[in-house]
């Protein structure tokens, strides 16, 4: 078999779908055009390439029948497990965020046709909402899993997902997708239409696209449920024991009983999104072509959780006061019958301490004295009530966001051949996030103080109509993020300075860009009166100046034991009015001693600038559990701190702690190293095995605090400036009223592992069958902090509900090509695991799907997936991780026309 560039060039970088279709064509025949791909701005043949690339390409997205990219991604075993999906139904906003390597999303930028993506502005975060790409519109998806601050700037420190947007097409083509899963919920569809033309100067090419999905409840999953001990009509816990309240809000029963709160939950959002996208150019002459790019997407997204619960902890201060003479006879009975038990038991050491003394003190058999737990009379101690509204209604979330995008820019040749870009973008992102049926907690504490309007309040038994309507309000925030971004770059080959391969690449260009956002919680939330914590307003922009070179040496080609050598070089300076000025660089070396086999390596460095967020981010008040080393009682195990201005007595252990954002965090600082090979070998038709090792290691990485070394740097070392996080009352001899936790750079991560990826074509009178197995091996996952000098190993760590370092991720896939139809079966596979409750089971998914052109215009597709059904397997007893899949048994179909 001869083969050609373009085909070893396919298996070199690989796709998850089209790769018989590639291997079809390899035939002899002209070499491959020199293209720029994701990692570099030089045009290269695709084989030169340092670091390993994925390519996801339009055919292999519409096979899956996925409605978002993310739902796609997420399936790579290169990805990570830290973003956020449908399934993330307690905080997620409905967002999908995507990550590589579990860094987080923060650390992986996103890109449109090369040029950055606004990000999703709930909370001012710093990573794209994938659900704001059309999934029609997309021609191929590149994953970069290497380091690329050097050619792209900050974020690119796990890697790069380049989504490169169709550019072209002639006529409209019209498709439709439905989705069901067998238990019910999470039906989805999605409908779009397609349209384009070219002439003689210019083409265009636009979408419309309308989506939507329903929710998946608890009640729609057997394998789902849960329980809580804030009950409709009250828990009441005390030192001497846990009462049930009944329904008439008199009658106590002994011990709590637990209410089902899964019956109001949803296990994944629901979503519903229109898009419109419009892309064109027009070439002013020969040698310049104006080009330009608008998209605007408006999407609402909603997820439900139960009542909100109320509890002493959170602001629900009832006391033994505010309860019916009956209640109280019913405790101070129960309080009773303990301080009888306990005046028996103290009874019965006070004889066998006696005896023992008596008989010279053995020791080891001196009796153990009874603990008074409790309480010295039935109204003093611990008490805690615990309730949840039921019939003031779930919770309900809802997002309306609304993302923007233009892009214009110009694009030439010169006369020596080389190429010229320069363009402007502008992104916006703008939302709106309300939570129907939240309660007041300065009107509440009007109700129990009885300056309210309301005489005789009802909260046993089930809170009274007339509090909840007192109280309940819909908390409203808002919030927006924009990104304005220009550049000029310039390319093309110094053939003044000439190899033997060939003549020098090069690349160099200049960037601007700047970044604002802000995020309004509801005053109810700025003022602290809401149960959930305290946040105040957030607003902040930067503006970054940045100049990059790229070189590409072409060392040798088509040389005796040396068919090609090439190395890259590349740098890049970036001026943040932040923090100042940041380097980075990046070198890659490429050797193929034969057309078989190929080796290649990277060394890059890489930094994730600080954002809006963590930088600006307003006060946020919470109540840490915390141990104050000024404490005298018995929970200061270690003593009275010697640096405390005077002992005190702990007010309990939840210390009111303030965490935002820090104006003076430094960026993240990142070293990558990867090496690989790739093994085309002649002897056999159309197969590849690919091998990379990688290793990275990020320094100075933005975590929040350990508090409570905090504290004990204070007053136990007598550090100053941890001093200054500590504010007490009583001037510093009294009680801690602020503790600052603001963001630190005090992390360190290291994560190495090694990506398998083995592509095998076979070819047939009849048709193609294309196999090909992709894997995952991490070797290690580390986080060091710089604060507690604590590294945790998180090697085969599963969170309770995301993240999940497993040792093995997998897919692989195997697709018959027939004429004019195709069927193909996926796997994927996570290893098992543990979490911080139990060991976690490993998760293999079989994935089916089908499709036939029925003629040049109509295509049908369809199919089955998670096919045995696997069930999440709980990581706690009532929690699941949201990287497993929700969904259950899952069938699809979808067809295509083009007019």
């Amino acid at each position: 078999m001869i083969k050609t560039k373009l085909s070893v060039a396919i298996a070199a970088l690989g796709t998850i779908a089209s790769t018989g279709v590639f291997a079809q064509n390899a035939v002899p025949g002209p070499e491959v055009e020199e293209v720029v791909v994701t990692g570099s701005r030089i045009a290269r043949d695709p084989l030169s390439t340092t670091g390993p690339i994925t390519i996801v390409d339009s055919e292999a997205i519409q096979r899956s029948g996925v409605g978002t990219i993310d739902e796609l991604l997420t399936q790579l075993p290169s990805m990570g497990t830290n973003g956020i999906n449908a399934n993330d139904n307690n905080g997620g906003q409905g967002l999908a965020f995507v990550d590589l390597r579990n860094l987080g999303s923060a650390r992986t930028l996103v890109l449109v046709n090369g040029r950055r993506f606004v990000s999703s502005s709930s909370g001012v975060s710093s990573a794209v909402d994938m659900n704001n790409i059309p999934v029609d519109m997309i021609d191929r998806i590149e994953v970069l899993t290497d380091g690329a601050s050097a050619v792209y700037g900050s974020d690119a420190v796990a890697g790069v997902i380049n989504v490169v947007m169709k550019k072209s097409v002639e006529g409209v083509r019209v498709s439709a997708r439905a989705g069901s899963t067998e238990d019910g919920g999470g039906e989805n569809g999605d409908f779009s239409i397609t349209f384009g033309g070219e002439g003689e100067r210019g083409s265009f090419i636009g979408n419309i696209s309308h989506a939507q999905r329903d929710e998946i409840t608890y009640k729609d999953r057997e394998w789902a449920g849960l329980t809580s001990s804030m009950s409709p009509n009250g828990n009441i816990f005390t030192d001497y024991g846990s009462f049930t309240v009944g329904d008439d809000g008199e009658t106590l029963t002994s011990g709590y009983t637990p209410h089902d709160i899964g019956q109001y939950m949803w296990l994944s959002g629901a979503m519903e999104r229109t898009a419109a996208t419009l892309n064109g150019t027009y070439s002013i002459t020969d040698a310049v072509e104006l080009y330009g790019e608008a998209s605007f997407t408006t999407k609402t997204t909603n997820q439900q959780l139960a009542a909100q619960p109320m509890y002493a902890g959170n602001g629900l201060a009832l006391t033994p006061a505010h309860m019916s003479a009956e209640v109280q006879a019913q405790l101070q009975e129960a309080w009773q019958a303990a301080e009888d038990a306990y005046q028996i038991d103290l009874a019965a050491y006070q004889a066998a301490h006696a005896a023992w003394v008596a008989q010279g003190s053995p020791e080891g058999l001196e009796p153990k004295m009874p603990a008074a737990s409790h309480g010295t009379s039935w109204d003093s101690g611990a008490f805690d009530v615990r309730l949840r509204p039921v019939d003031g209604g779930t919770r309900d979330y809802e997002q309306t966001t609304d993302t923007y995008r233009l892009v214009t820019g110009l694009r030439g040749d010169l006369a020596n051949g080389w190429g010229w870009d320069t363009f402007l973008s502008y992104g916006k992102n703008e939302g709106e996030n309300s939570t129907s049926n939240s309660y007041n907690k300065a009107r509440l504490t009007e109700v129990l103080n009885g300056t309210s309007p309301i005489a005789n309040p009802q909260f046993l038994g089930g809170i009274g109509a007339d509090v909840i309507d007192y109280i309940r309000y819909d908390d409203k925030e808002n919030n927006e993020y924009e990104l304005v971004n220009l550049g000029a770059s310039l390319t093309g080959d110094i053939e003044a300075i000439q190899f033997q391969g060939g003549a020098l690449g090069f690349a160099t260009g200049v960037e601007y860009r700047e970044e604002s956002g802000e995020f309004n919680p509801s005053p109810e939330t700025q003022s602290g009166d809401t149960f959930g914590n305290q946040q105040d307003a957030t607003a902040g922009e930067y503006s970054v100046t940045e100049v990059f070179a790229e070189f590409n040496l072409p060392i040798l080609a088509g040389a005796k034991y040396a068919e090609e050598l090439s190395a890259d070089f590349a740098v890049r300076y970036s001026d943040f009015d932040t923090f100042g000025g940041q380097s980075t660089g990046k070198i890659g070396l490429v050797y193929a001693p034969t057309e078989d086999l190929r080796f290649r390596t990277s060394v890059s460095t890489a930094f994730r600038a600080p954002g809006i967020y963590e930088l600006f981010s307003g006060s946020a008040q919470s109540y840490e559990y915390l141990i104050d080393p000024c404490d005298n009682g018995t929970t200061n195990k270690d003593g009275v701190g010697s640096n405390c201005q005077a002992a005190i007595v702990q007010s309990g252990n939840q210390v009111p702690t303030n965490i935002g954002g820090n104006p003076d965090l430094q960026p993240e600082e990142a070293k990558t190293f990867t090496a690989g090979v790739v093994w085309t070998p002649s002897f056999a038709e159309d197969l590849s095995i690919t091998l990379d090792y990688f290793d990275i290691e990020v320094e100075d990485a933005i975590q929040s605090p350990d508090l409570q070394r905090i504290l004990d740097d204070c007053y136990r070392a007598g550090i100053a400036s941890a001093c200054e996080r500590v504010v007490r009352n009583n001037n510093g001899a009294g009680q801690i009223i602020a503790l600052e936790g603001a963001l630190m750079n005090i992390g360190r991560i290291t994560t190495k592992g090694v990506d398998i990826d083995v592509v095998q074509n076979f070819h047939y009178d009849a048709g193609q069958l294309a196999l090909r197995a992709q894997a995952t091996r991490l070797l290690e996952y580390e986080e060091f902090n710089s604060q507690t000098g604590q590294t945790t190993d998180q090697l085969d760590y599963i969170g309770t509900t995301d993240t999940a370092y497993v040792k093995w991720r997998g897919l692989a896939s195997a697709t018959w090509y027939g004429n004019g139809w195709d069927l193909g079966a996926d796997v994927q596979h996570l290893s098992d695991g543990h979490s911080p409750y139990q060991d976690v089971p490993s998760h293999t998914y079989l994935n089916l799907k089908a499709g036939w052109d029925v003629n040049d215009a109509t295509r049908l597709s369809a199919g089955i997936d998670n096919v045995t059904d696997r069930e999440p397997a709980t990581t706690s007893g009532s929690d699941w991780n949201s990287a497993y899949d929700f969904q259950g048994r899952y069938a699809w179909a979808g067809v295509s026309y083009q007019f």
